[in-house]
């Protein structure tokens, strides 16, 4: 793409026409460029555990389970578990297609169909063992395989308990009983997105069972008592912020920081290479957000305590190098000693580059001229959000669930 922009000045309308300029060039996916995304996971993890940014509509949780239990009333066979739970999905999309308007977002596979690739069950897979919906902890295609298993230990269960109906309804014990007995029966021919009062009940005890402490569970609770979720776009920023325990409000002030912080060493990771590919009117544009971000963010990056830090995120089940640690200190230490002129910085410059070829080895856009060609101009700019969005969206579901008569 040849540009038709001029940089033409350095003041704030300057400043506005290159942040417009710059979003022409976003990627489409925000990829992790410099490796920070088991500390982010870390933080979301423990904010919204069970979330995904794939995720779209919280009754699917529900319906995984329904139609898995359905699988497992027909003796479905190991061998053919996978190919029934497809078609089982298959007919589960179709009748949200049929029930749902074209306006109603967050069908899973309305566009693609029988091309779906990733389906439902995989989607939320994670969530239903870390709600406690799923009891097993093995993968989506261990629980297939143990489907005769699970029918051999019904048979002997149904004749040691002289046929006990509520032992088979429970397809094994591989799902939570409660959630079963929830199961419409017009499922799924008659199948809606919107979550029932009993639904919206189920998962505020199931969320209070399992993740008590976390900030998803005490926002379920306040909106218990209000008659609308707050708008609002980073966690940060909500209105009840300070009425979070003090460790959650903790825990998102360091990744408020972590936001910044890495937002500054994104900026001057795509300086470095709107300057390699010459792009004059970016490497314009990335001066200027520089010097705005030095600034306005890095002072409070400044004070931030690392070392109280790392105990919060090391061991909550994401994979934190030593490296990575290190790259995060040496980045904040080198960009507050440099402040103002890190664009200028060869240790600022030297610690990036060194990081991009660290991570993807022959790869690295600085020596791998194909590569550099993919640059779509603003890689590794989109902000940290630690899943607020889709876990707001959800919470606005299972509102509007709790509201029901």
């Amino acid at each position: 793409m040849v540009s038709q922009l001029s940089w033409l000045d350095h003041d704030r309308a300057a400043a506005e026409r290159s942040m417009r300029m710059l979003s022409f060039f976003k990627e489409r996916e925000a990829r992790d460029e410099l490796g920070i995304g088991g500390v982010r996971d870390a933080i979301a993890d423990q904010l919204f555990p069970g979330t995904s940014t794939i995720q779209t509509r919280l009754r699917y949780v529900f319906f995984i389970p329904w139609l898995y239990a359905q699988l497992e009333q027909k003796n479905t066979s190991s061998s053919n578990y996978a190919g029934a739970a497809r078609q089982a999905e298959g007919r589960l999309l179709q009748a949200l297609i049929d029930n749902e308007p074209p306006t109603e977002t967050g069908v899973i596979g309305r566009e693609a169909g029988s091309t779906l690739k990733r389906l439902p069950s995989s989607v939320y897979w994670a969530a239903l063992g870390s709600w406690g919906i799923r009891k097993g902890d093995e993968t989506q295609q261990q629980y297939f395989a143990q489907a005769d298993r699970r029918r051999t230990s019904r048979g002997g269960r149904r004749r040691r308990d002289d046929g006990d109906a509520h032992d088979s309804d429970a397809a094994g014990h591989a799902w939570d009983l409660q959630a079963l007995k929830l199961r419409p029966e017009v499922f799924p021919d008659e199948t809606r997105l919107k979550l029932t009062r009993a639904e919206s009940e189920f998962l505020l005890d199931r969320w209070s069972r399992t993740h008590k402490n976390s900030l998803l569970t005490w926002l379920a609770l306040d909106l218990r008592h209000r008659d609308a979720p707050p708008e609002t776009d980073r966690i940060w920023d909500h209105p009840r912020f300070a009425d979070f325990p003090a460790w959650i409000k903790d825990l998102i002030v360091d990744g408020r920081r972590l936001d910044a912080l890495t937002r500054g060493a994104a900026l001057l990771y795509n300086l470095q290479l709107a300057e390699l590919d010459k792009r004059e009117e970016l490497v314009a544009g990335y001066t200027e957000r520089l010097g705005l971000w030095t600034e306005q963010e890095l002072p409070d990056c400044a004070a931030w305590q690392l070392d109280v830090f790392w105990p919060r995120v090391l061991g909550k089940g994401h994979t934190i190098t030593s490296d990575t640690q290190r790259f995060i200190e040496q980045w904040r230490d080198i960009a507050v000693r440099d402040a103002g002129v890190a664009s200028g910085s060869a240790a600022a410059r030297q610690l990036i580059e060194g990081r991009e070829s660290n991570l993807k080895r022959g790869r690295s856009r600085f020596t791998n001229r194909a590569a550099l060609r993919q640059w779509g101009g603003a890689a590794g700019t989109t902000p940290l959000t630690y899943r607020w969005p889709i876990a707001s969206s959800l919470l606005k579901e299972w509102h509007m669930g709790w509201k029901q008569p």
